[in-house]
């Protein structure tokens, strides 16, 4: 009998011992009798781990009416073991069954990824499917699948961080490391590549073995860069003295603008669990005040409103007076996830957990804390993400052809806010629709129309982690105009109409022309109108000088979304010399 198992690496931090050791605790506090033996696979020293499991009822058992189960047994057996293997690199560990959870604590989540990494080839690599986590704009996570020959070079891309992948690998590298598991009917390797590492490949015992062989050697070569434009820090002392405490002094500084609804750099997701976190029905904060003692301080449908409600009860209760209090309760706050009604919650933990989010500290970079990991942005990536930003810039710069104000300081000194800036374009040709929201969407700041084409202008002044929240407006814009248009009704375009109107401001157009210019319109294009913020440093040309590669991030990410799913997006980089006077 031969069984297609998935290998995991345990931290470096554990020796064999202090493992099984661990292991056997948190079965007992669990309640779960175990059988522990000492084996030998291939020539290492190993343990065997089985879970005692009685008879369990299948969910089936009471779902039907008593009399269509009599007699009929709905009973079933999970297995659940784990193999230990000590080796000199460390120690693997082998997963059947419902054992997992009580393994989690101790493995390297990165192993699986990692491992891939040090013998990827980038050009002859195809991907069959592929799960990434977002670093900016408004997907957290997506799935894709590929046809065949579609190749990994073709798709890495800036801002996104793989966490599953599915990897047909190039001929070659099969023959060199796995030749042993490649026959006539089966001459592929098909990795299956998450936290674990998994070949695809039904194998027996000695089989496994010489698998575990292999990898030791596997670890011994340098892993590539090219994978991904993050890598994930995982020095303990520097995350625990350092990178979590920038979190939460990051939270205490914008607390006041998530309470007042301003789009913030935070999210709040269980780690790993993207899907069924956002599919739960309800989310249940809580406190605690003690070792087993928890105080309900909230409850929601909606989970983009957990991170506010915390924020509000601590400012409530004035536990938000200085940064050691706010510290102290964030890192006893829990969430609890339910769905389908039940009384058990299907996930929870800690908040500080929960929280995503990109930090830029000085001196350092640019971080990103997503799904309880740290990533930085890899040095080798910078130079290529400045030149894609400046392709892009150049190559769709309209040059102030549609924005052609300066932006100016006032007569106080300050330079002038947003609104009065897009309220001088209440001249022939344009909009200004600038605070008219309807559905909370912004369809533009200033709209200008020439020769029956359509410019959608969003305006942001400066270039710095702003631009992150410009990049969830245009696609916010983009995406429900796109749905409106397909709508014969066109309520969205009505209501932003009854908003010009209600300030004068619509220059005698009337609703039907309104929605008509959309209608009947050639084109229909966004523009991303932001400025330099340096000094004599215009961003066309000297982008390198600007330091937010969130702000390099979201352009690039916004630019491409838009071209593949909405509509085209150029730039107006608007003139504000005499903001510098």
């Amino acid at each position: 009998m031969k069984q297609n198992p998935t290998i995991y690496k345990v931290e470096q931090e554990y020796d064999f011992t202090s493992v099984i050791d661990g292991v056997l605790a948190h079965l007992l506090l669990n309640k779960k009798p175990s059988i522990v033996r000492d084996i030998k696979l291939s020539e290492y020293d190993a343990k065997l781990i089985v879970i005692q499991s009685s008879e369990k009822e299948s969910e089936w058992a009471k779902f039907f009416p008593k009399e269509y189960t009599e007699g009929i047994s709905l009973e079933y057996q999970i297995p659940s073991i784990l193999i230990l293997v000590n080796t000199t690199s460390g120690i693997f560990a082998i997963i059947g069954g419902a054992f997992y959870k009580y393994i989690l604590p101790f493995l390297d989540t990165s192993y699986g990824l990692n491992t891939y990494s040090r013998i990827m080839n980038p050009v002859q690599d195809e991907i069959i499917t592929i799960k990434t986590r977002g670093v900016t704009g408004l997907r957290a996570g997506m799935s894709e699948q590929f046809k065949d020959n579609y190749r990994l070079m073709d798709y890495i891309k800036f801002g996104k961080i793989p966490t599953e992948l599915k990897i047909k690998l190039s001929i070659e590298t099969a023959e060199l490391y796995f030749s042993q598991y490649l026959t006539n009917r089966s001459p592929n390797i098909i990795l299956n590549i998450s936290s674990g590492f998994n070949i695809n490949k039904k194998l027996s015992f000695q089989e496994l073995g010489l698998l575990v062989e292999i990898l030791e050697h596997i670890e011994k070569k340098k892993a590539d860069d090219f994978f991904s434009s993050y890598k994930e820090i995982t020095n303990k002392d520097a995350i625990s003295n350092s990178l979590k405490p920038a979190v939460i002094n990051e939270l205490f500084n914008k607390r006041t603008n998530i309470i007042n609804n301003k789009i913030s750099n935070f999210d709040v997701c269980y780690p790993n669990k993207i899907e069924d976190f956002y599919c739960a029905d309800e989310y249940v904060i809580k406190l605690k005040e003690d070792k087993r003692k928890y105080k309900e301080i909230g409850r929601t449908n909606d989970k983009s409103e957990i991170l506010k409600m915390i924020l509000v009860y601590l400012n409530a209760e004035n536990f938000d007076a200085n940064l050691e209090s706010f510290s102290y309760r964030v890192y006893n706050i829990f969430i609890y996830t339910y769905k389908n009604g039940t009384k058990k919650p299907i996930l929870k933990t800690a908040l500080i957990y929960h929280l995503n989010t990109e930090l830029y500290i000085k001196g350092l970079g640019t971080y990103i804390y997503l799904d309880s990991k740290w990533y930085k942005l890899r040095d080798i990536f910078i130079n290529e993400m400045n030149d894609r930003c400046s392709e892009i810039l150049n190559g769709q710069d309209l040059r102030n052809k549609v924005l052609d104000e300066e932006w100016v300081k006032k007569a106080s000194g300050k330079r002038e806010d947003e609104s009065t800036y897009n309220d001088r374009y209440n001249k022939k040709n344009y909009l200004v629709l600038d605070t008219i929201s309807p559905e909370s969407i912004e369809l533009a700041d200033v709209m200008y129309i020439e020769d029956n084409n359509i410019y959608l202008c969003h305006v942001k002044y400066g270039f710095s982690t702003d631009m992150r929240e410009l990049y969830s407006q245009i696609i916010s814009s983009a995406r429900r105009l796109k749905n409106d248009l397909k709508d014969k009704e066109n309520k969205y375009l009505q209501a932003v109409y009854k908003g010009l109107k209600g300030k004068d401001k619509n220059r005698n157009l009337t609703e039907g022309q309104f929605v008509n210019l959309f209608k009947e319109s050639d084109s229909i294009k966004y523009v991303m109108c932001i400025t330099s913020h340096l000094k004599n440093k215009p961003l066309q040309k000297t982008i390198s000088k600007y330091t937010s590669n969130i702000a390099k991030l979201s352009l690039i990410q916004c630019y491409q979304e838009m071209r593949t799913e909405y509509y085209d997006l150029s730039f107006e980089v608007i003139k504000n010399d005499a903001c510098f006077s």
